[in-house]
């Protein structure tokens, strides 16, 4: 199902798509505000116009999903799905811990996913069956990331085999976007509960870039009340493949879901308990 093209092919839209965002970062960006009130810049939209081009170019029977444009054959068995600056905020103030996410999923399961932040030439990739790897993009020297990755030059990665949650680190993006009553007393449950209870038990602001954190060992715990399919494809198959847990609230797949109720952990037990204290804190 995925050949060593398929991971060259996906590396080469995180490299054109590179280019684009080092030329906009810190730079005059057009920024506007969509129908939803956020935002969106010139990067994001001429990113994701550039991995579209390609795909259709390359793969003209597969589905594309992102999230500044309109669906192209969405019930295809493969398709690619794309948030072309996850973290668009970060990267409009400066802040280099955005990055874009790009999966290709097989009968909506996500396959292989990257995750690319190109400021600090950082690449996670996720790839059913075979791992999750960190690239040093500035150590590549050609386009052929498949050899790299095969001679076992790059960073294979696991997550943190952490038993409980008061030693487990937890990020999220914002505590604003738990709005509903049992959201916000799931979250406030939870952050009694894990790592640093003194200075607030939790880490926000992290973006796409906690997802990454937590595929190297880094963090332990993250939940999002209400993610699309293209903020969580890439990052979900990155993660699992290095030994975590992606599901939504009721420990169910996301499948591709809309408004995702999203809790990663970084292995089945910690996800468990994680489930449980959620159960808890709105009985």
């Amino acid at each position: 199902m995925i050949d060593d093209q398929l991971i060259n092919f996906i590396n080469f839209l995180a490299d054109e798509s590179s280019k684009i965002a080092i030329k906009y970062f810190r730079q005059p960006n057009d920024e506007k505000e969509k129908n939803d009130k956020s935002p969106v810049t010139k990067a994001d939209q001429e990113i994701e116009e550039s991995i579209r081009f390609n795909i259709k170019k390359k793969y003209p029977d597969h589905g594309i999903i992102g999230e500044e444009y309109e669906d192209i054959n969405p019930n295809a068995k493969y398709k690619w799905i794309i948030d072309p600056i996850d973290g668009t905020s970060s990267f409009i103030i400066g802040r280099p811990i955005f990055g874009t996410l790009i999966a290709l999923t097989y009968n909506n399961k996500p396959i292989i996913g990257i995750l690319d932040q190109p400021i600090s030439h950082e690449r996670w990739i996720g790839i059913s069956e075979i791992g999750s790897y960190f690239i040093d993009t500035k150590l590549v020297k050609n386009n052929e990331y498949c050899h790299l990755i095969n001679s076992n030059k790059v960073q294979k990665m696991y997550t943190r085999n952490t038993n409980s949650i008061s030693d487990s680190v937890m990020c999220s993006s914002s505590p604003f976007y738990f709005k509903d009553q049992n959201d916000k007393k799931i979250l406030q449950h939870l952050t009694s509960l894990t790592k640093y209870q003194k200075i607030g038990g939790i880490i926000y602001g992290g973006d796409c870039y906690s997802f990454a954190c937590l595929a190297m060992g880094f963090v332990d715990i993250i939940i999002e009340p209400g993610l699309q399919n293209y903020d969580y494809a890439a990052t979900q198959i990155i993660i699992e493949m290095a030994g975590g847990l992606v599901t939504d609230w009721k420990g169910k797949d996301l499948s591709l879901k809309s408004d995702a109720r999203l809790l990663a952990c970084s292995n089945k037990k910690l996800h468990q308990l994680v489930l449980e204290e959620i159960t808890q804190a709105i009985n």
